[in-house]
Parts: structure tokens; C-alpha cells; sequence
């Protein structure tokens, strides 16, 4: 039976046997000048000023990390590291190798690249032509190269990317797109020590998940366009190592970011006058308006004789106060005078001040007499017609008063016509029936009736035929009437004994015609 100990040292023994033949054979594909050795984990392939043009041939095809800093690799062309068999490469560093230009497809097949590093070449521009070939690109180092814009979609083909370094180029411009892409991704940018003077906040701002943000070094003019992007930073609590420092304005000049009010990032109010002059008439109002904007709200005063005109309120004139009123709405400042007067005419100045400074636009008011009143003036015109309106309706008034009036006189004399042809028509009746002295009572009676009879139709005008029948009608209410009193036999006797008939032109009332009662 084997001792234990002796089988663990047969064990090591040849497993270093193993790892010294495995080193020789890498050593032996090693260049000269290179270096190559398992580091952090990775094979890994180190070959700094090894005076390479180009990538190096036959290296281990499990190479993972390759350093070709501080050589003369001027260009890196398509397919180079596919053609070297560097398949699974991880990590390049292409540092201090005057590089001035990358092939398109110079990455091509490096599906597992996520590390790559550019920086301190002659690169003039971003590489964003050579990144669709690396989309799982985690960081990205561009420094000093002399990059002097960021374009629009720059970094779109590397959306996984979460660091990002382009310190200390000679950038002047970062485009409104140029990190759409990395929204999501990217936690840290370093755009430090570079020539930025202002950018847009938009830039920044898409960027959700940014833990750092290097703005130092760079000649910062801490204005109104930079106040969004402070303004946000703020309100993120995105941190930075070396606070921005001011260059300009000089108010601002070397104060850094840190201990700037955010309302110190202001531009000088722009005003201008809708009109340099204008007039008024005494005793009327008069408004003057000037046109203002600035980042932030500016304060607005109206000055006369460099006094301030106080809302409301005025300098003492023998004729009392006067009054003022400023309006400030939709970026503009109205002064309105009421009921101008001759010394109210000057020059009225509008000044515009914030923590950037002032601006003032003047306005020359000249003010003219009242003119004066003519014999028809307005009111007198309005009186005028006032008046007639009074007239008008007035008379239609006394003539509707005076129809009313004739219409019932004309009413009044026909009922008192009426009443005395039935007045008329009743004493004649009653003369006729007392004059026989035979039928007395009876022919009172009689009379009464008839004359109720004919009395309601004797006002109204009708033809032969129906005179006849109403004749006809009335006597045989008489007859009736008669009958009555002492009974049908003694009324036809009565009636026609013939000193006792009645002649029929006794009862016969004389009628007027149509024509006399029209």
C-alpha cells in the first residue's frame, strides 16, 4: 500500500511538470519583445514599445488581454486581429501608438470584446464607424486625442457601454444626440479638461443611470445656456470629483460651481421699446410699453428724472396726485398715466436688472392741449337726440290720448241716439194706447209690450219684407198680452166689435230708413 504522502507528492510533481512544458510552449510562441503570462485571470499578452507596426502573428489563439501601448500601429486595418487568430480577445490597449485611423471592420469577429482603450493617439474624430462590430463594449477610453467634436449618434452601435472617458481633448461641441443609445447604460463620463464653453442640457440629461459626471478644466461660461444643465445636476445629486470652475462672465471669473447660487447663472436682460416716442393728449391716459426677456426673470422698474415711479402712485402737482399704474405680464412692462398732463411729457426710462446685470430702454412722451370744445360736442349731440326721442314719443302718445277720446265720444252719442229713439218710440206707443178711452188698462199693457218689442229692433236697419214680419210679430204679442188679462172670448170679441178695433195705422210707428240711420 502507498504511503498518502507519497501519493500527494507524485501528484505535484507532475503537475508541475505539466505547468512548466505548458509556460515553454507559450514561451515559445511568445515574440521577443512581449511578454506573455497569465494576469488577474487572463491569458494575457503584453508588448508596450515594442516598436510593432501592426499586430503581432502567432500569438496564443486563448489570448484575452493584448497590450500594444506605445508603439507605431499609424493604422489598424480590417480584419488585422482576426488574421492574427486573436478571437477571444477581451481587452486591447492601442495606447500612445500615434494611431490616426481605424479601418471599418478593424474589430471585426471580436464578439467578446469589452474593454477597449484608444486614448493619447492622433484620432481627430469619434470611431463610431468601427463599434458595429463590438456591440458588448463596456468601456471606452478616448482620452487626448484630438477629438474636437462629438457627433450626433456617436456611441448608438455600443449600447451596452457604461464607461466613457474623453478627458483632456480639444472638444468644443457636444452635439444635442451624441450619447442617445446609452440612456440606460452609461454611469460614468469624463469630459474633463477639454474647451467646452457651454452645451445643452439635453445632452446630459437623457442619461439616467450617470453616478459621475467629470466636468473640470474645461473654460466654462456660467450663463443663462448653462443654468438647465447646473439645474439639473443639482436636482440629480449627480456627483463629480473636481468642481467646474468659472472663466467667464468676469463677475464669475475662477468661482467654482459648488459655491454659485443657481440664479448666478443668468444672461443680461434684453429690452427694447415698442415705441422711442410717442404723444398723449391732456386729460387723457397714456400707456407705454416696453418688450423684456432674460434667464431669470429680471426685475422691472419705470423711472422719470431718475426717480422711480411706484405702482399707483405719483409726484404731487398743483392739481392734485398723480397716478401710475406698471403692469408686467407676457414678458412686457406697461406704464400707464392717467389723465396725462403738459408736465407729464419727458423722457420715461424702463430698466431691466437681474444677478447678470442691467439693461434700460428710454421713451420720449410728448403730451398735447386738449382741444378745444366745439357748440355741438358730444354731449350736446346726445342731449339732442335725447330729445327728439322724448318728442317723438310724446306725440305718439297725445294721438293715441286723442283717438281714445274721440272713439268714446263717438261711442257716447250713439247710446244717447239709441236712447231717444226708444224714448220717442214709447211715448208715441203710450199716446196711441191711452187715446182710447175703451180699453185703458188692457191697452197700456198692450202698449208696454209692444213697445219693448219694436224698441229692440228699431235701431237696426232692415228691408221691407222684414219690417212686415216684425209688424206681424208684434201684434200677435199684443194678442197674446191681451189674452192674458181677460181671457181668449172676451179678447175676440173685444177685438172685433167695430167700436172697439184698433186701426193698424194707430199702432203704426213711423221707422227710419237705413240711409237716416247711417
Amino acid at each position: 500500500m502507498i504511503p498518502p504522502q507519497l501519493t500527494m507528492s507524485s501528484f505535484h510533481l507532475h503537475l508541475a511538470i505539466v505547468i512548466g512544458f505548458c509556460t515553454q510552449m507559450v514561451l515559445a510562441d511568445c515574440p521577443r519583445l512581449c511578454e506573455c503570462k497569465w494576469k488577474s485571470g487572463k491569458e494575457s499578452v503584453s508588448c508596450p514599445n515594442a516598436n510593432l507596426s501592426s499586430v503581432p502573428l502567432h500569438l496564443e489563439a486563448g489570448t484575452q488581454v493584448l497590450d500594444l501601448s506605445r508603439n507605431n500601429l499609424v493604422t489598424v486595418k480590417h480584419d488585422e486581429f482576426g488574421k492574427a487568430g486573436l478571437l477571444n480577445l477581451q481587452k486591447v490597449y492601442i495606447s500612445q501608438c500615434r494611431l490616426k485611423s481605424l479601418e471599418r471592420y478593424a474589430f471585426r469577429k471580436l464578439i467578446n470584446l469589452v474593454e477597449l482603450d484608444l486614448s493619447h493617439n492622433a484620432l481627430t474624430t469619434v470611431p463610431s464607424h468601427t463599434f458595429d462590430s463590438i456591440p458588448e463594449l463596456r468601456e471606452l477610453k478616448l482620452n487626448n486625442n484630438p477629438i474636437q467634436r462629438i457627433h450626433n449618434d456617436a456611441f448608438v452601435n455600443v449600447p451596452q457601454l457604461i464607461r466613457l472617458e474623453l478627458s483632456e481633448c480639444r472638444i468644443t461641441t457636444v452635439e444635442p444626440r451624441a450619447f442617445y443609445g446609452l440612456e440606460t447604460t452609461l454611469e460614468w463620463l469624463k469630459l474633463d479638461y477639454n474647451k467646452l464653453t457651454e452645451v445643452l442640457s439635453s445632452s446630459f440629461t437623457i442619461l439616467q443611470n450617470l453616478h459621475g459626471l467629470e466636468l473640470a478644466g474645461n473654460p466654462w461660461n456660467c450663463s443663462c445656456p448653462l443654468r438647465p444643465l447646473r439645474e439639473w445636476m443639482l436636482r440629480k445629486n449627480v456627483p463629480f470629483g473636481i468642481p467646474p470652475v468659472c472663466q467667464n462672465p468676469k463677475r464669475l471669473h475662477s468661482k467654482p460651481w459648488d459655491k454659485l447660487d443657481l440664479d448666478e447663472f443668468a444672461c443680461i436682460p434684453e429690452i427694447f421699446a415698442y415705441e422711442s416716442k410717442t404723444r398723449g393728449v391732456e386729460g387723457k391716459n397714456v400707456t407705454m410699453t416696453c418688450r423684456i426677456a432674460g434667464i431669470p426673470e429680471p426685475s422691472v422698474r419705470w423711472l422719470l428724472k431718475n426717480k422711480v415711479i411706484a405702482n399707483l402712485s405719483g409726484a404731487s402737482y398743483s392739481n392734485g396726485k398723480k397716478l401710475y399704474m406698471v403692469h408686467l405680464q407676457n414678458n412686457s412692462s406697461d406704464l400707464t398715466i392717467f389723465s396725462a398732463d403738459l408736465q407729464d411729457a419727458g423722457v420715461y426710462v424702463c430698466a431691466a436688472e437681474n444677478k447678470a446685470g442691467r439693461a434700460e430702454a428710454s421713451v420720449t412722451l410728448a403730451v398735447i392741449r386738449k382741444p378745444p370744445e366745439t357748440a355741438f360736442n358730444n354731449k350736446i349731440l346726445i342731449a339732442s337726440v335725447i330729445t327728439g326721442i322724448a318728442l317723438v314719443l310724446a306725440s305718439c302718445l297725445i294721438a293715441l290720448c286723442i283717438y281714445s277720446v274721440r272713439k268714446k265720444q263717438m261711442l257716447t252719442w250713439r247710446t244717447r241716439e239709441c236712447r231717444r229713439e226708444d224714448n220717442y218710440e214709447k211715448i208715441e206707443m203710450n199716446h196711441k194706447v191711452a187715446g182710447n178711452s175703451n180699453g185703458g188698462a188692457v191697452q197700456a199693457e198692450i202698449a208696454v209690450v209692444a213697445t219693448k218689442k219694436n224698441g229692440e229692433y228699431r235701431v237696426v236697419p232692415v228691408a221691407d219684407n222684414e219690417e212686415v214680419e216684425e209688424e206681424e210679430e208684434g201684434n200677435a204679442n199684443v194678442e197674446v198680452a191681451a189674452k192674458k188679462v181677460w181671457g181668449d172670448s172676451a179678447i175676440e170679441k173685444r177685438w172685433n166689435s167695430p167700436e172697439h178695433l184698433l186701426d193698424p195705422e194707430d199702432l203704426h210707428i213711423p221707422r227710419r230708413t237705413l240711409q237716416e240711420a247711417r
